[in-house]
Order: C-alpha cells, then structure tokens, then sequence
C-alpha cells in the first residue's frame, strides 16, 4: 500500500497516553519527580514540548520522547526527538545533566514489547527499531548512511 499514511487509530493514541502515564508513575515510585506534558508533540506550542521530564539525583533529568505503536519495523529520524534535544541543551545550559531518551512501545496481539534507547551521541542519526522473536532490537545509521 503507496499513498497517505492514516492517522493512528484511537486505541493507539490511548496506549501511548496509558506508556507515558506509567513511565510518569514508575518514576515516581522510584522516588523521582516526573512530569508529563500533555498535548506534547501537537505543533501548538512555539517552545519545545518534551513528552516526560524525569528529575533525579544530583542534577540529573531525562528528558524523554515516547513512542507506541503497532508497527513491527520503525525508522526514526532526528525529528522524533528533535523538541527533547532542544529541552536538554537548555537543561544543560543551566546546569543540569541532561540525557535524552526514547522509550519504544510496541503493541501485538498478546502483549506488547518494550524498550528504552539513549540518543545521546546519535542526535543526528536515524535510529532503526525492529520487533523480532527476542524483543525489540535497534541500530543507528548515522548521517553519512543516510545519503
């Protein structure tokens, strides 16, 4: 199938709000401070809008890009994190240490699979998930393979 790509359905959507609510949660039962912004990535806001900030000792914050969905094989570009990138430098400006990650829900019948990918290092890089019998695996492709 060629074309348009349809927008996710709504049980995707509420997946996504129900991974970022229980990453929101299990940091905090770990004794971190974490916030959610809701209506992140709409494209309603001139500043960058992170999905989940995580502060935690010592100055450290994560700042997080979540991403749900049915799809067995992604292919993320640096536009998936771009807004998260952008919070962390200005985290770091002020002091902070700041890591950027991507936290990866991949939904399938039975159950679903995730994982957590530091971007750090790869902020220019095209990150490739793919769901196989053991789970998720990724690599990056770095600028000059993408050409």
């Amino acid at each position: 199938m060629g074309g348009r790509r349809s927008r996710p359905r709504r049980s995707v959507l509420k997946a996504g709000v129900d991974y970022e609510r229980s990453i929101v949660r299990e940091a905090w039962e770990s004794g971190l401070l974490a916030v959610r912004a809701a209506g992140s990535g709409s494209g309603t806001s001139a500043y960058p809008k992170p999905d989940i900030i995580i502060f935690g000792p010592d100055g450290v914050v994560d700042v997080v890009q979540v991403k749900t969905t049915r799809r067995a094989h992604l292919r993320l570009t640096p536009e998936a994190w771009r807004n998260e990138v952008l919070a962390a430098e200005r985290l770091r400006d002020l002091g902070f240490k700041a890591r950027v990650w991507l936290a990866i829900k991949i939904i399938r019948p039975g159950g679903s699979e995730e994982a957590r990918i530091r971007v750090d290092g790869h902020e220019d890089g095209v990150l490739i998930v793919d769901l196989g019998p053991n789970g998720i695996g990724f690599k990056w492709v770095e600028e000059r393979e993408n050409k």
